[in-house]
């Protein structure tokens, strides 16, 4: 009995007829394996670089690897500018909105708790 084989992307069966290497279904789901694994790597370093900071107290370098709004690191490249400042375009736009309100109607520092990998949701600064 022959096993089925799957797409290691979207789980769609691959054709029988192909090589017996094939992972992929389609050059789509082949792009997007190669753009996960260049984005896995760009976290590692990320990662690694902000430990090396944070280790050595260099503000400087974790200034430029996170996010100035959220604090989450920042990953330039792939889908993104290489000069990114901000994680998301909700972090940009928060900050773009900040500095446009006029100073008497800013906001209280913020105390933020994380909800997911990537954005947070502001909390009362009473707990």
């Amino acid at each position: 009995m022959r096993r089925s084989r799957v797409c290691a992307v979207c789980g769609a069966g691959l054709p029988r007829a192909g090589s017996a290497r094939r992972r992929y279904c389609s050059d789509a789901c082949r792009a997007a394996a190669y753009r996960d694994r260049q984005t896995s790597g760009r976290i590692i370093a990320i990662g690694v670089l902000t430990a090396e900071a944070e280790f050595t107290g260099d503000t400087e370098a974790l200034r430029r690897l996170l996010c100035p709004e959220c604090g989450q690191p920042v990953l330039p490249g792939g889908r993104r500018r290489r000069d990114a400042r901000y994680c998301s375009g909700t972090c940009r736009t928060r900050t773009w909105r900040n500095r446009r309100s006029p100073s008497n109607n800013r906001e209280e520092p913020r105390v933020v708790a994380v909800t997911s990998t990537r954005h947070q949701e502001p909390r009362n600064a009473a707990g």
